[in-house]
């Protein structure tokens, strides 16, 4: 029996060694987790529960645990190309060092099916790597397991779809309540423990200086040009100009109205704060 042509035998070497690459890395992992800011703060879903959660999984599995990757306060509609951490995790997998990436869930790579599904078949394609979550029972590396994990994910964005619709609700009904729905507290203002806003005294009297200078006939220029002389820091800290005088003058917060954009809904309503001017 011949041995074949020399451009045979040398797919055949490509193909041995491909194999014994592969077996080398076949029981090592790889661990990635991430969290929200808002989910950590909310439902206890931290890192290190996560991280303990994946080292146990490994160890049961018999994996080697090469590294645990992480992305803090990083949203689930974030890409994860754009992700710090998971970038991390992928450079690992083009040095061809580790075979699994294991998850604490699925919705941790991504909550936007295009996005999650995408980049399992990248990494299984790229860098021969699949994805197994450590409390859900789906391993992507057959395509049962793939058909699986798509309709996990599918599951994963319908959820979150339904949370943000659910808070958009919200933030409209206390909105048009006169509450504060969202955003953070404008200068001459601080948020109350209950999320409410409390005039500050000292900023209070500028704002109400800014907008009596207005109503002479100060430009802006000149009305920044007067507090950079007096040295009052403006509301990042550092001098005023014309567009920060602009910015407050056309806030309606300051004569005690809340005004927002859900969507194509604008909503103008009498606040419960106190007014300024």
């Amino acid at each position: 029996m011949t041995a074949g042509s020399r451009r045979v035998q040398r797919k055949l070497a490509r193909k041995t060694s491909a194999a014994d690459a592969a077996s080398l890395v076949s029981t090592k992992a790889v661990g990635y987790i991430r969290v929200s800011t808002e989910e950590q703060a909310e439902r206890g879903h931290g890192l290190e529960g996560q991280e303990r959660a994946v080292r146990a999984f490994a160890e049961s599995q018999g994996y080697e645990l090469l590294d645990v990757v992480r992305d803090a306060g990083v949203s689930g509609a974030t890409r994860p190309a754009e992700r710090a951490g998971f970038r991390r995790a992928v450079a690992l997998a083009a040095e061809r060092s580790f075979s699994v990436l294991l998850v604490w869930r699925f919705d941790r790579l991504a909550r936007d099916i295009r996005h999650a599904v995408t980049t399992v078949a990248e990494l299984g394609e790229q860098h021969g790597v699949t994805l197994r979550s450590v409390t859900e029972p789906i391993d992507t590396s057959s395509p049962m397991g793939r058909t699986l994990f798509a309709i996990l994910a599918g599951m994963a964005e319908a959820e979150r779809g339904a949370i943000t619709e659910r808070t958009k609700s919200g933030r409209l009904t206390k909105a048009t309540k006169g509450g504060i729905a969202c955003g953070y507290a404008p200068y001459g203002y601080e948020r109350t423990p209950n999320g409410e806003l409390q005039v500050v005294r000292q900023e209070a009297v500028v704002i109400r200086r800014i907008f009596t200078a207005r109503q002479a006939g100060e430009t802006l220029q000149g009305i920044a040009n007067q507090l950079n002389s007096e040295q009052i820091p403006s509301p990042g800290g550092s001098t005023w100009r014309p567009r920060n005088v602009s910015y407050l003058l056309d806030n309606p917060k300051y004569r005690g109205q809340l005004e927002y954009l859900f969507g194509d809904q604008h909503v103008l309503v009498d606040g419960t704060h106190q007014a300024i001017v």
